[in-house]
């Protein structure tokens, strides 16, 4: 049975409001997201015009004003889905140019049939106006942000709007190169049908991506320490099994375990505000240090884990007593006033012979018990596994500055 054109134009209407519901409960919950109304303010006018075409007869075009209007709703929602992918890639939103986009085709119909124009030529125009905010909207999602990650979700709304630019393509075509009617109860119904296809696959994309980019914000906050920015352990180990799939191959480089000296201290008498102070400007003096292939991790209270992948023995002392350096060279700023802080640290080697990463942690964590041993403010390193004969031998002391570190 063959579909009129008034349930066709309802049941788009209808499932558009449905749409509008979804997301007035996400706008509700999330009311500083300022795409999720931009969203819902596309199917609401989608579905208004829906509504307004119910009464249009199937063999005519719409009268001169109702056209006008319905154009004009039909353009507003193209651009407000335009804008509102802008500002969930955090992109600005040039207004003048969306509020151009959004009138044009709603004005160019009455404008070209005053100039008599034809409705043929009259109508293209009007096409290619919604083709542009429709080509702005697939460009917005093939586009990648520096820093940012690509959505799967992406990918349903570059298919459907593509599709929906195909198709303003097509009618384009149709009104100046043949001369079928203009408007026919087939036709009618055909652009209908693509139309609700088009439409379900765009909105239910807003929500796929709206759901995926919450979900990856959960994850990357279980794994990263609200205090530094860093790391934590779940998170580091993530990088790891990212960096080294596949434990014990290639698997080279150096760990180093940090420790503030004397933090408790700290914290009595400057209390947990002092402390926390002490450790995000520790974070970031020390990723100021390190290089951007270097895996940094708070690793609990005052301790710091660095796992610098490629690295030999010589280099990464060398890269932890300039970190060791780093923080006793300059007193950290704290609101009673400057505070000298000094760092321990713990370094060994992590390859396929000196055993798993758990191995290295474990022996990096044995010379930093070493350094705060020996006075603190110093780098103590872990024998380099060599042979059963020396694999007892305690950890390298050096002097550095006048004190004695290992």
């Amino acid at each position: 049975m063959t579909l009129d054109l008034y349930t066709l134009h309802f049941s788009s209407a209808a499932s558009r409001c449905a749409y509008v519901c979804v997301f007035l409960v996400l706008v509700l919950s999330q009311r500083r997201q300022t795409h999720l109304w931009q969203w819902m303010g596309a199917m609401g006018l989608s579905m208004t015009g829906s509504f307004v075409m119910m009464w249009a007869g199937p063999d005519e075009l719409p009268p001169l004003p109702v056209a006008t209007i319905v154009y004009g709703i039909y353009g507003g929602s193209l651009v407000l889905a335009w804008t509102g992918l802008r500002s969930f890639f955090g992109r600005p939103v040039r207004l003048g140019l969306a509020l151009v986009l959004a009138v044009l085709p709603g004005l160019i119909y009455p404008a070209l049939h005053g100039l008599g124009i034809s409705t043929r030529l009259a109508l293209a125009a009007v096409f290619a106006c919604c083709l542009l905010p429709t080509l702005l909207a697939v460009f917005e999602t093939v586009r990648l942000s520096a820093g940012a990650e690509r959505l799967w979700a992406q990918s349903i709304e570059t298919v459907a709007f593509g599709s929906y630019a195909l198709i303003f393509l097509l009618s384009i075509g149709m009104m100046i190169g043949t001369d079928r009617p203009v408007a026919s109860a087939e036709s009618a119904r055909i652009s209908m049908v693509l139309d609700q296809v088009m439409g379900v696959f765009i909105y239910f994309g807003f929500v796929a991506m709206t759901a995926e980019r919450a979900n990856r914000t959960l994850l990357r906050l279980a794994e990263t320490d609200p205090l530094t920015g860093l790391s934590n352990r779940r998170g580091l180990e993530k990088m790891l099994s990212r960096r080294f799939p596949h434990p014990g191959a290639g698997a080279a480089g150096g760990v180093l375990i940090l420790d503030i000296d004397h933090f408790k201290a700290i914290n009595d008498r400057h209390g947990h505000e002092g402390g926390d102070l002490v450790l995000s400007a520790f974070a970031a003096r020390m990723t100021a240090v390190l290089r951007s292939t270097d895996m940094v991790a708070r690793w609990g209270g005052e301790e710091f884990l660095v796992v610098l992948p490629g690295i030999d023995a010589n280099e990464l002392f060398s890269v932890a007593e300039r970190l060791r350096a780093c923080i006793a060279d300059a007193s950290f700023p704290l609101p009673a006033g400057p505070l000298p802080v000094t760092v321990s640290i713990g370094c060994a080697m992590m390859s396929p012979e000196a055993g798993t990463f758990e191995d290295a942690t474990r022996q990096a964590d044995a010379a930093l018990y070493e350094a705060k041993a020996g006075g603190r403010n110093r780098v103590c390193r872990a024998p380099t596994p060599a042979t059963p004969a020396d694999a007892s031998a305690p950890a390298d002391e050096v002097v550095l500055g006048g004190l004695r570190a290992a």
